[in-house]
């Protein structure tokens, strides 16, 4: 899998707090993190065009 931000390389890793174990995406160069919860916020609310919200 290649990280959408940096195009480096995503990697399986395990996170947990006390009661909840999530398994999610970890990029290795950049750190960013996707799961299925990231994923499916992103779609309803995709990001605002920087240059569009400057204009503002």
């Amino acid at each position: 899998m290649q990280c959408e931000k940096c195009k480096g390389l995503m990697v399986r890793e395990r996170f947990s707090d006390y009661f909840l174990i999530v398994y999610a995406w970890k990029c290795i160069n950049c750190g960013a993190i996707v799961d299925a919860t990231i994923t499916h916020n992103q779609k309803k609310h995709p990001a605002v065009n920087s240059a569009e919200s400057l204009s503002r």
